[in-house]
Protein backbone atom coordinates (compact mmCIF):
# COMPACT_ATOMS: atom_id res chain seq x y z
CA UNK A 1 0.00 0.00 0.00
CA UNK A 2 1.48 3.39 -0.93
CA UNK A 3 1.15 5.92 1.45
CA UNK A 4 1.59 9.76 1.41
CA UNK A 5 1.97 11.42 4.56
CA UNK A 6 1.55 15.57 4.55
CA UNK A 7 3.14 17.47 7.12
CA UNK A 8 2.23 21.40 6.25
CA UNK A 9 2.26 22.68 9.52
CA UNK A 10 5.30 22.94 11.97
CA UNK A 11 4.49 24.57 15.15
CA UNK A 12 4.74 23.57 18.68
CA UNK A 13 4.98 19.64 19.09
CA UNK A 14 3.43 18.96 16.08
CA UNK A 15 6.78 18.55 13.56
CA UNK A 16 8.53 15.70 16.40
CA UNK A 17 5.26 14.22 16.48
CA UNK A 18 5.12 13.80 12.65
CA UNK A 19 8.61 12.89 12.26
CA UNK A 20 8.34 9.87 14.54
CA UNK A 21 5.23 8.48 12.60
CA UNK A 22 7.10 9.17 9.34
CA UNK A 23 10.39 7.14 10.58
CA UNK A 24 8.34 4.24 11.98
CA UNK A 25 6.58 4.40 8.82
CA UNK A 26 9.37 4.56 6.67
CA UNK A 27 9.49 1.94 4.11
CA UNK A 28 9.99 1.77 0.10
CA UNK A 29 6.24 2.33 -0.66
CA UNK A 30 6.23 5.50 2.10
CA UNK A 31 6.26 9.04 0.58
CA UNK A 32 6.03 12.56 2.16
CA UNK A 33 5.72 16.04 1.53
CA UNK A 34 6.79 18.48 4.12
CA UNK A 35 6.65 22.32 4.68
CA UNK A 36 9.65 23.71 6.23
CA UNK A 37 10.63 26.79 8.02
CA UNK A 38 15.04 27.95 9.14
CA UNK A 39 14.01 27.12 12.29
CA UNK A 40 11.04 23.82 12.02
CA UNK A 41 13.06 21.88 9.40
CA UNK A 42 11.59 18.58 8.39
CA UNK A 43 14.97 17.62 6.73
CA UNK A 44 16.48 17.81 10.21
CA UNK A 45 14.15 15.50 11.65
CA UNK A 46 13.55 13.01 9.12
CA UNK A 47 15.43 9.58 8.10
CA UNK A 48 16.53 9.76 4.89
CA UNK A 49 13.56 7.69 2.49
CA UNK A 50 15.31 7.90 -1.43
CA UNK A 51 13.83 10.05 -3.43
CA UNK A 52 9.89 9.55 -1.85
CA UNK A 53 10.16 12.91 -0.01
CA UNK A 54 9.46 16.60 -1.10
CA UNK A 55 10.51 19.21 1.03
CA UNK A 56 8.88 22.84 0.54
CA UNK A 57 9.98 25.79 2.01
CA UNK A 58 7.48 27.75 3.95
CA UNK A 59 7.75 31.76 2.96
CA UNK A 60 10.08 34.24 4.57
CA UNK A 61 7.62 37.20 4.09
CA UNK A 62 4.59 37.29 6.34
CA UNK A 63 2.28 38.63 3.80
CA UNK A 64 3.21 35.57 0.87
CA UNK A 65 3.21 33.36 4.51
CA UNK A 66 -0.74 34.30 4.89
CA UNK A 67 -1.20 34.37 1.16
CA UNK A 68 -0.31 30.19 1.14
CA UNK A 69 -2.61 29.51 4.17
CA UNK A 70 -5.14 31.39 2.04
CA UNK A 71 -4.48 29.52 -1.16
CA UNK A 72 -1.65 26.38 -0.51
CA UNK A 73 -0.89 26.34 -4.74
CA UNK A 74 2.42 24.96 -4.78
CA UNK A 75 1.63 22.25 -1.72
CA UNK A 76 -1.82 21.33 -3.40
CA UNK A 77 0.08 20.76 -6.98
CA UNK A 78 3.05 18.46 -5.66
CA UNK A 79 0.09 16.43 -3.87
CA UNK A 80 -1.35 15.82 -7.01
CA UNK A 81 1.62 15.16 -8.86
CA UNK A 82 3.14 12.33 -6.57
CA UNK A 83 -0.13 11.16 -5.82
CA UNK A 84 -0.86 11.01 -9.90
CA UNK A 85 2.70 9.68 -10.26
CA UNK A 86 3.30 7.13 -7.85
CA UNK A 87 -0.47 5.82 -7.51
CA UNK A 88 -0.52 6.56 -4.51
CA UNK A 89 -3.75 4.40 -2.03
CA UNK A 90 -4.00 7.01 0.97
CA UNK A 91 -3.05 10.15 2.04
CA UNK A 92 -2.89 10.68 5.57
CA UNK A 93 -2.79 14.65 6.85
CA UNK A 94 -0.75 14.43 10.04
CA UNK A 95 -0.44 18.04 11.02
CA UNK A 96 -3.60 19.80 11.33
CA UNK A 97 -3.23 21.12 7.47
CA UNK A 98 -5.85 23.55 8.00
CA UNK A 99 -5.00 25.58 4.81
CA UNK A 100 -6.36 22.23 2.88
CA UNK A 101 -9.56 22.09 3.98
CA UNK A 102 -11.31 23.39 0.74
CA UNK A 103 -9.36 20.90 -1.21
CA UNK A 104 -10.45 18.02 0.83
CA UNK A 105 -13.08 16.60 -2.07
CA UNK A 106 -9.80 16.93 -4.69
CA UNK A 107 -7.57 14.72 -2.57
CA UNK A 108 -10.86 11.97 -1.91
CA UNK A 109 -10.79 11.83 -6.14
CA UNK A 110 -6.59 11.25 -5.52
CA UNK A 111 -6.85 8.31 -2.94
CA UNK A 112 -7.91 7.62 0.58
CA UNK A 113 -7.74 10.41 3.01
CA UNK A 114 -6.65 9.93 6.59
CA UNK A 115 -6.81 13.12 8.70
CA UNK A 116 -5.08 13.00 12.28
CA UNK A 117 -7.40 14.87 15.28
CA UNK A 118 -5.01 16.70 17.34
CA UNK A 119 -7.76 18.42 19.19
CA UNK A 120 -11.31 17.80 19.10
CA UNK A 121 -12.28 20.66 21.21
CA UNK A 122 -9.64 23.77 21.35
CA UNK A 123 -7.96 25.00 24.06
CA UNK A 124 -8.53 28.01 26.42
CA UNK A 125 -6.47 30.48 24.44
CA UNK A 126 -5.77 34.05 25.19
CA UNK A 127 -4.83 36.62 22.36
CA UNK A 128 -2.49 39.43 21.40
CA UNK A 129 -5.20 41.02 19.56
CA UNK A 130 -8.41 40.97 18.12
CA UNK A 131 -6.81 40.25 14.35
CA UNK A 132 -4.66 37.32 15.44
CA UNK A 133 -8.04 35.74 17.06
CA UNK A 134 -10.22 36.31 13.85
CA UNK A 135 -6.80 35.19 11.59
CA UNK A 136 -6.61 31.44 13.89
CA UNK A 137 -10.71 31.85 13.87
CA UNK A 138 -11.13 31.78 10.01
CA UNK A 139 -7.53 30.10 8.98
CA UNK A 140 -7.52 27.71 11.41
CA UNK A 141 -10.37 26.64 13.87
CA UNK A 142 -13.35 26.56 10.95
CA UNK A 143 -10.54 24.61 8.52
CA UNK A 144 -9.98 22.03 10.99
CA UNK A 145 -13.45 21.55 12.07
CA UNK A 146 -14.60 21.27 8.84
CA UNK A 147 -11.90 18.83 7.98
CA UNK A 148 -12.75 16.62 10.87
CA UNK A 149 -16.78 16.93 10.22
CA UNK A 150 -15.62 15.85 6.40
CA UNK A 151 -13.14 13.34 6.39
CA UNK A 152 -13.91 9.64 6.52
CA UNK A 153 -11.10 8.27 8.43
CA UNK A 154 -10.03 10.06 11.62
CA UNK A 155 -7.16 9.22 13.69
CA UNK A 156 -6.27 10.16 17.00
CA UNK A 157 -3.64 9.51 19.84
CA UNK A 158 -6.11 10.50 22.39
CA UNK A 159 -8.41 7.51 24.33
CA UNK A 160 -11.00 10.68 25.89
CA UNK A 161 -11.16 11.90 21.87
CA UNK A 162 -11.14 8.20 20.50
CA UNK A 163 -14.21 6.99 22.87
CA UNK A 164 -16.18 10.49 21.76
CA UNK A 165 -15.93 10.48 18.08
CA UNK A 166 -16.66 7.05 18.14
CA UNK A 167 -19.96 7.63 20.12
CA UNK A 168 -20.65 10.86 18.03
CA UNK A 169 -19.22 10.34 14.41
CA UNK A 170 -21.05 7.39 13.27
CA UNK A 171 -20.44 7.93 9.99
CA UNK A 172 -16.88 8.03 9.89
CA UNK A 173 -14.28 5.89 10.81
CA UNK A 174 -12.16 6.48 14.02
CA UNK A 175 -8.69 4.95 14.67
CA UNK A 176 -6.35 4.97 17.85
CA UNK A 177 -2.51 4.90 17.73
CA UNK A 178 -0.22 5.55 21.21
CA UNK A 179 1.46 9.09 20.98
CA UNK A 180 4.65 8.70 19.72
CA UNK A 181 7.55 10.28 21.37
CA UNK A 182 8.53 13.76 20.59
CA UNK A 183 12.76 13.30 21.31
CA UNK A 184 13.92 12.52 17.79
CA UNK A 185 17.04 12.00 17.02
CA UNK A 186 18.43 15.48 16.29
CA UNK A 187 17.07 16.05 20.12
CA UNK A 188 18.90 13.23 21.05
CA UNK A 189 22.67 14.39 19.52
CA UNK A 190 21.55 17.62 20.52
CA UNK A 191 25.15 19.83 22.09
CA UNK A 192 23.66 23.44 21.83
CA UNK A 193 23.94 25.17 24.93
CA UNK A 194 21.16 27.72 25.64
CA UNK A 195 22.67 31.00 25.83
CA UNK A 196 20.37 32.50 28.56
CA UNK A 197 20.95 29.84 30.84
CA UNK A 198 24.76 30.15 30.95
CA UNK A 199 26.28 29.53 34.32
CA UNK A 200 23.09 28.17 35.59
CA UNK A 201 21.58 25.17 36.19
CA UNK A 202 19.20 22.80 38.64
CA UNK A 203 16.49 25.12 37.64
CA UNK A 204 12.80 24.27 37.66
CA UNK A 205 11.50 23.64 34.29
CA UNK A 206 8.42 24.81 32.34
CA UNK A 207 8.91 23.42 28.82
CA UNK A 208 6.87 24.66 25.81
CA UNK A 209 4.43 26.83 24.18
CA UNK A 210 3.41 29.84 26.21
CA UNK A 211 -0.70 29.57 26.07
CA UNK A 212 -3.32 30.02 28.69
CA UNK A 213 -4.64 26.22 28.84
CA UNK A 214 -0.95 25.40 30.12
CA UNK A 215 -1.71 26.92 33.28
CA UNK A 216 2.17 28.76 32.62
CA UNK A 217 0.32 31.61 35.36
CA UNK A 218 -0.36 29.14 38.18
CA UNK A 219 3.14 27.92 38.41
CA UNK A 220 4.33 31.84 38.00
CA UNK A 221 2.13 32.74 40.73
CA UNK A 222 3.00 29.84 42.78
CA UNK A 223 6.75 30.67 42.73
CA UNK A 224 6.66 34.09 42.98
CA UNK A 225 4.68 33.86 46.08
CA UNK A 226 6.30 31.17 48.04
CA UNK A 227 8.35 31.76 51.10
CA UNK A 228 10.95 30.11 53.25
CA UNK A 229 14.18 28.43 52.27
CA UNK A 230 16.13 29.12 49.28
CA UNK A 231 14.47 27.85 45.81
CA UNK A 232 15.84 26.64 42.46
CA UNK A 233 15.26 29.42 39.90
CA UNK A 234 12.39 29.06 37.76
CA UNK A 235 12.83 28.96 34.05
CA UNK A 236 10.08 29.50 31.86
CA UNK A 237 10.98 28.37 28.29
CA UNK A 238 9.21 28.72 25.25
CA UNK A 239 7.66 31.25 22.43
CA UNK A 240 4.55 32.39 22.94
CA UNK A 241 2.10 35.26 23.95
CA UNK A 242 2.77 36.07 27.91
CA UNK A 243 -0.89 36.42 28.36
CA UNK A 244 -0.83 37.34 32.48
CA UNK A 245 0.40 39.63 34.71
CA UNK A 246 3.87 39.86 35.50
CA UNK A 247 5.24 41.35 39.05
CA UNK A 248 8.78 42.42 37.92
CA UNK A 249 9.70 43.12 41.91
CA UNK A 250 9.83 38.97 42.59
CA UNK A 251 11.29 37.70 39.50
CA UNK A 252 15.09 38.21 40.66
CA UNK A 253 15.32 34.20 40.27
CA UNK A 254 12.87 33.70 37.02
CA UNK A 255 14.10 33.43 33.65
CA UNK A 256 11.72 33.92 30.85
CA UNK A 257 13.35 32.63 27.37
CA UNK A 258 10.23 33.63 25.44
CA UNK A 259 11.70 32.59 22.16
CA UNK A 260 11.33 29.13 19.47
CA UNK A 261 13.84 26.63 21.49
CA UNK A 262 16.01 25.25 19.00
CA UNK A 263 15.76 21.30 18.53
CA UNK A 264 19.40 21.28 18.99
CA UNK A 265 19.10 23.08 22.76
CA UNK A 266 16.30 20.63 24.52
CA UNK A 267 18.76 18.23 25.41
CA UNK A 268 20.69 20.31 27.65
CA UNK A 269 17.82 22.43 28.55
CA UNK A 270 16.43 19.22 30.32
CA UNK A 271 19.73 17.37 31.42
CA UNK A 272 20.52 20.75 33.19
CA UNK A 273 16.77 21.41 35.31
CA UNK A 274 16.13 20.28 38.63
CA UNK A 275 12.82 18.77 38.11
CA UNK A 276 9.73 20.17 35.09
CA UNK A 277 6.33 21.26 35.63
CA UNK A 278 3.42 20.74 33.61
CA UNK A 279 0.27 22.96 34.81
CA UNK A 280 -2.00 22.22 32.62
CA UNK A 281 -5.57 23.08 33.05
CA UNK A 282 -6.97 21.64 30.01
CA UNK A 283 -5.46 18.72 27.42
CA UNK A 284 -6.39 16.08 25.01
CA UNK A 285 -3.46 14.66 23.54
CA UNK A 286 0.31 15.32 23.97
CA UNK A 287 3.47 13.95 24.22
CA UNK A 288 5.27 16.29 26.01
CA UNK A 289 6.33 13.78 29.08
CA UNK A 290 8.36 11.71 26.55
CA UNK A 291 10.79 13.95 26.60
CA UNK A 292 11.69 14.54 30.51
CA UNK A 293 10.84 10.40 31.04
CA UNK A 294 13.95 10.05 28.17
CA UNK A 295 16.30 12.07 30.06
CA UNK A 296 15.44 11.54 33.24
CA UNK A 297 14.20 14.51 34.77
CA UNK A 298 11.89 14.08 37.55
CA UNK A 299 7.89 15.83 36.50
CA UNK A 300 5.29 17.34 38.31
CA UNK A 301 1.72 17.43 36.22
CA UNK A 302 -1.55 18.96 37.19
CA UNK A 303 -4.12 16.11 38.27
CA UNK A 304 -6.29 16.63 35.43
CA UNK A 305 -7.73 13.90 33.16
CA UNK A 306 -5.73 14.12 30.34
CA UNK A 307 -2.79 13.79 32.60
CA UNK A 308 -4.13 10.93 34.91
CA UNK A 309 -4.50 8.64 31.99
CA UNK A 310 -0.95 8.81 31.14
CA UNK A 311 1.15 8.67 35.19
CA UNK A 312 1.11 6.62 37.77
CA UNK A 313 1.18 9.41 40.83
CA UNK A 314 3.97 9.14 42.57
CA UNK A 315 5.72 6.58 40.66
CA UNK A 316 6.22 7.92 36.89
CA UNK A 317 5.68 11.82 38.04
CA UNK A 318 3.99 13.90 40.86
CA UNK A 319 0.55 15.06 40.42
CA UNK A 320 -0.81 18.32 41.85
CA UNK A 321 -3.96 20.14 42.14
CA UNK A 322 -3.67 23.58 40.28
CA UNK A 323 -6.14 24.87 43.46
CA UNK A 324 -3.47 24.64 45.60
CA UNK A 325 -0.27 26.02 44.12
CA UNK A 326 1.57 26.28 48.15
CA UNK A 327 1.06 22.57 47.76
CA UNK A 328 3.12 22.54 44.55
CA UNK A 329 6.13 24.25 46.03
CA UNK A 330 5.64 21.97 49.23
CA UNK A 331 5.97 18.67 46.46
CA UNK A 332 9.07 20.23 44.59
CA UNK A 333 10.90 20.50 47.71
CA UNK A 334 9.97 16.64 48.57
CA UNK A 335 12.13 16.44 45.82
CA UNK A 336 14.74 17.85 47.45
CA UNK A 337 14.74 16.33 50.37
CA UNK A 338 15.19 12.88 48.05
CA UNK A 339 12.66 10.75 45.71
CA UNK A 340 14.71 11.97 43.02
CA UNK A 341 16.33 8.58 41.43
CA UNK A 342 13.12 6.79 42.37
CA UNK A 343 11.34 9.03 40.09
CA UNK A 344 12.97 9.40 37.15
CA UNK A 345 13.90 5.20 36.87
CA UNK A 346 10.33 4.55 37.34
CA UNK A 347 9.89 7.33 34.50
CA UNK A 348 12.97 6.02 32.08
CA UNK A 349 11.19 2.53 32.24
CA UNK A 350 7.67 4.06 31.39
CA UNK A 351 9.43 5.46 28.28
CA UNK A 352 10.38 2.26 27.19
CA UNK A 353 6.90 0.40 27.60
CA UNK A 354 4.88 2.97 25.91
CA UNK A 355 7.63 5.25 22.91
CA UNK A 356 7.82 2.09 21.17
CA UNK A 357 8.32 2.67 17.62
CA UNK A 358 7.60 -1.25 16.68
CA UNK A 359 3.74 -1.16 18.53
CA UNK A 360 3.98 2.64 16.78
CA UNK A 361 4.39 1.04 13.12
CA UNK A 362 2.05 -2.01 14.25
CA UNK A 363 -0.68 0.59 14.96
CA UNK A 364 -0.77 2.29 11.89
CA UNK A 365 -0.65 -0.73 9.52
CA UNK A 366 -3.10 -1.58 11.39
CA UNK A 367 -4.95 1.63 10.69
CA UNK A 368 -4.52 1.65 6.92
CA UNK A 369 -5.72 -1.92 6.40
CA UNK A 370 -8.96 -1.05 8.59
CA UNK A 371 -7.97 -3.57 11.23
CA UNK A 372 -7.53 -1.52 14.06
CA UNK A 373 -7.82 -3.00 17.25
CA UNK A 374 -7.38 -0.92 21.08
CA UNK A 375 -4.70 -4.01 22.36
CA UNK A 376 -1.83 -2.33 22.15
CA UNK A 377 -2.70 1.47 23.64
CA UNK A 378 -0.42 2.44 26.37
CA UNK A 379 0.18 -0.17 28.89
CA UNK A 380 -2.17 0.07 31.73
CA UNK A 381 -4.95 1.84 30.72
Amino acid sequence: MKKLFVCSEFYAGLLPFAATIVNAMRAEDTYGIFVCTGKCDYRKALIPNGNNYLFLDFPESKVKGLLQHIYPAQLLKEIIRVCKTNKIDVIHLLTEDASLALHLSQLKKLAKVYYTVHDLFFHEKVYKNIFSKLLRNVLVYKRVKYLIKNTDNLVTSSRYQYDWMKKNFTRQNIYYHNFPTLVTDVIKAGNKAVPELAGINNYILFFGQIEQYKGVDILYNAYINSTGTPKPPLVIAGKGHIYFERDLTKEHNVIFINRYIDDEEIRQLFTNAFCAVFPYISGTQSGILSIPYYFRVPTLVSDIPFFKQLIIDNVTSISFSNDSPAVLMQKIKKLENGYHEELTNAGAKFYEEVYDEEVLRKQFSAIYAEEMVLDQAVPGL
